[in-house]
């Protein structure tokens, strides 16, 4: 065995346990130590029975967790690095915990979450067998503004013998890897699919064989539906796993793969996030679970916390969500699946983190959201909080929302005191990955005020 990558284990090991002990997440260093030391690190750790890595624009933290959850629902023991970093070095940390001191692997399945720069680097290097690619579609503007840019890197992805989870939905993501064995799944027509995009995004308008334009049979958000080219004849693959009743009142789908159809929970009624289902749902149906092991395993299931949490005061639902500032897309989504809900709302906008020294200059992403699904008369109030709160007010005005609406402050506790109680059936707390924590103490707040604990 080789003695560099024993060395590299052991160090590896040592300075995870250590940082454990001071209190410390250790998702970054022990993996950082253990490639330095030995680049070829991933490619010498003794391999699972399945390893999973989940990439794409969107959707892959909620996806990789929740298929944690669900393999662990269901018996595996399983390795993640959902505490931490989607690069090569975070990466190694969470092959270092699947393996002993001697490189013997200690779990059944690796879930990894894969940054789209880093796959083409990771799949390989652990000799994946699922890739899961949630999706392709406009994402930071600092890194990943073009679709094109992210579909060129996920493309040099060499893991032959791989298969890829797709979502036959969107197209620049359904279309890659053409050499490899894949699985498709979608959502069928439903009511209130247009033929024009609900937002000003469309980074796919056309055909990619022979560059007509394309005609969307319907279109979800963005460039997500389904797509056909008078010219030649392309159309958008046929899905493996169908989707095709959504009952979100019940929290209910029906789940179609040939002439099966099975009945499942739905973990959330937003698309984005039945979308996320349907890829995990994919992936252990191929890996041999059965229909009732899936089902089973999602009525154990919820959503990760830092992503969604609900909870009712005093008869007003209080929903957390996170929307990833200096993404525009994923925003508007956010936006527009606030806007469909019915009742009364009001919207708080966590975005930016309250430090300044952490704070982005950039605010082009604001402009390019659609600020104009909150200029809704069930949306009573809107309060802007962070350091960017003045540029989310202009914003919001330019979309047309009364500045009679909107409460800016840069304190979200202060702000939140200006919470209207009264007419409010709903309350909506958006955040950014970077303030989850302030956003447990933002939630509490919110209880106090609807409460008239204030």
């Amino acid at each position: 065995m080789n003695l560099r990558f024993l060395f590299a284990l052991a160090v590896s090991k040592a300075v995870y346990h250590g940082m454990r002990l001071l209190g410390r997440q250790a998702s970054y260093l022990p993996g950082w130590f253990a490639v330095k030391l030995c680049p070829d690190y991933l490619r010498h750790i003794r391999k699972a029975e399945t390893v999973i890595c989940v990439t794409g624009t969107d959707g892959k933290t909620t996806t990789a967790n929740l298929l944690s959850d669900l393999l662990t629902a269901s018996g595996r023991k399983v390795a993640n690095n959902r505490i931490g970093s989607n690069t090569e070095f975070g990466i190694a940390t969470a092959m270092t915990c699947s393996v002993t001191l001697g490189n013997r692997c200690r779990v059944d399945a690796v879930v990894l979450e894969v940054d789209e720069h880093y796959a083409r680097i990771v799949c390989p290097k652990v000799r994946s067998d699922y890739i899961v690619i949630t999706n392709v579609l406009r994402d930071s503007l600092q890194r990943n503004a073009h679709p094109e840019y992210v579909a060129g890197k996920l493309s040099q992805i060499d893991c032959p013998h791989a298969k890829l989870i797709l979502n036959a939905d969107e197209l620049c993501s359904a279309l890659l890897l053409p050499e490899n064995p894949r699985v498709y799944y979608a959502i069928a027509r439903q009511e209130g699919d247009g033929v024009i995009p609900p937002n000003r995004v469309n980074d796919c308008p056309d055909c990619p064989r022979c560059g007509a334009a394309l005609d969307y049979d319907y279109v979800r958000y963005a460039h997500v539906g389904h797509v056909h080219c008078e010219k030649c004849g392309f159309a958008s693959p046929a899905a493996d796993w169908l989707a095709e009743g959504l009952d979100t009142k019940n929290r209910r789908l029906t789940l179609r793969r040939g002439d099966r159809v099975y009945d499942l929970p739905m973990l959330h009624d937003s698309v984005f996030n039945i979308y996320n289902e349907l890829a995990a749902v994919a992936v252990l149906y191929e890996m041999g679970l059965s229909a009732d092991a899936i089902r089973a395993a999602l009525e154990a299931t919820a959503l990760t916390k830092t992503r969604l949490t609900e909870m009712q005061v005093g008869g007003v639902t209080v929903v957390s969500m996170m929307a990833k500032s200096n993404n525009s897309l994923p925003v508007s989504m956010v936006f527009d699946y606030i806007r469909k809900k019915p009742g009364k709302k009001a919207v708080i906008l966590a975005l930016d983190d309250l430090d300044e020294s952490k704070s982005s200059e950039r605010i082009g992403w604001i402009y390019d959201t659609d600020y104009a699904f909150l200029n809704d008369e069930n949306i009573v109030q809107i309060i802007a909080t962070g350091v960017r709160c003045w540029d989310h007010e202009v914003r919001l005005l330019l979309a047309g929302v009364p500045r009679e609406k909107l409460v800016c402050m840069q304190d979200e506790l202060a702000a939140i005191e200006q919470l209207h109680r009264s007419g409010t059936e709903s309350v909506y707390l958006l955040h950014d990955m970077s303030s989850y924590s302030r956003s447990v103490a933002a939630l509490e707040k919110i209880r106090k005020v609807l409460e008239g604990a204030l």
